[in-house]
């Protein structure tokens, strides 16, 4: 299980292979919001909880290729996700 509670604030959220794939606005209802200055059509995306492997110091790490992350935003899934 990931603590969650370390995700702060303006950390990199990076996919499986380290990738940039946003930047933590803030938590949100089980979410994580990622900037709009970070997402190409300059709104604001959310990423469930349940996709991150990993947080530590510095960043987030998430379980997916960002491929697989974008395709999560674009499907607007994360709209419907309510995890906790």
């Amino acid at each position: 299980m990931v603590d969650t509670t370390r995700i702060r604030e303006h950390m990199p959220v990076l996919d499986c292979n380290g990738e940039h794939i946003g930047t933590v606005d803030k938590l949100d209802a089980g979410r994580i919001k990622l900037t709009a200055a970070d997402s190409r059509d300059g709104q604001h995306h959310f990423l469930p909880l349940s996709e991150i492997s990993a947080v530590d110091e510095e960043k987030v790490t998430t379980q997916l290729s960002r491929e697989e992350v974008l395709r999560l935003l674009r499907s607007g899934a994360q709209r419907r996700h309510t995890e906790a």
